[in-house]
């Protein structure tokens, strides 16, 4: 059984940008299901280069409901990605909860969400009180990282990231960099969490060390788990296969009837 998809409009976050994004049924049924939000990471899309595509189609196949969204400024979302910072995107990561929250299909006693990369550290400066939650190729350290992986990094002006998969160029106003500030040690915040934790890392991830699994790790203080898959990149190529078995088993343990 295929999942049913439907490209929505949202909601709209507070500059009243759009927020677009696919929402993937198990059936045609007016029941509720539980939920999972798919959070991309950095310069990329809803799609998270095919990883959330074929994850979401994976998990409708095991009756979980499941919304993957682009963040404003990315893909067919309205906004300027240039003027972008963690706090906007948490900002919009809390109006999609809210939006969700409110969709009939939902069981809003049973939501997840699983982030990658950047959307790990949107994720955890949020906090949302979910029932769930998978971290991959995490960031605990947002600024130390970010600076590392932008081909030009100026704090006063125009820095600019080429994106490996697509070479687009991806610039960034001094703003980022100024909000980064107030997110220095997300790893204290994971702490604040009272949902089941799973951590999955590339064991050859050249983009964020597992240093960064680990210092959100040794904070977290209710249920968790984490893996280093062995050979896997920061996209988890090639072995994404085996993280959507592990998401699916995370997530019928904790969010299952």
């Amino acid at each position: 059984m295929t999942g049913v998809t439907e490209k929505i409009v949202f909601t709209y976050n507070k500059q009243n940008e759009k927020l677009v994004g696919r929402k993937l049924s198990p059936f045609k049924k007016d029941i509720s299901y539980p939920a999972i939000i798919l959070v991309h990471g950095f310069g990329v899309t809803k799609e998270e280069g095919g990883m959330f595509t074929d994850l979401a189609q994976a998990l409708t196949k095991h009756n979980f409901l499941v919304f993957y969204f682009d963040f404003s400024g990315r893909g067919e979302s309205g906004g300027d990605y240039t003027h972008t910072s963690l706090t906007k995107l948490a900002d919009d990561l809390k109006s999609i909860l809210a939006f969700i929250k409110k969709d009939p299909q939902v069981n809003k006693n049973k939501i997840g969400i699983q982030a990658q990369s950047f959307g790990t550290a949107v994720t955890v400066a949020l906090a949302p009180k979910v029932d769930c939650l998978i971290l991959t190729g995490s960031i605990s350290q947002p600024k130390k990282i970010m600076k590392k992986i932008f081909q030009t990094y100026n704090p006063k002006g125009i820095s600019l990231k080429i994106m490996k998969a697509t070479g687009e160029k991806i610039k960034m106003n001094p703003g980022f960099w100024q909000d980064l500030e107030k997110y220095n040690n997300l790893s204290m915040r994971i702490g604040h969490f009272s949902c089941p934790i799973m951590l999955i890392h590339g064991e050859k991830d050249e983009t964020v060390p597992t240093k960064e699994m680990e210092n959100y790790f040794k904070h977290i203080k209710t249920e968790k788990k984490k893996i280093v898959l062995k050979n896997a990149d920061h996209g988890l190529r090639p072995v994404r296969s085996k993280m959507y078995k592990l998401a699916i088993s995370w997530f019928k343990k904790h969010l299952g009837d």
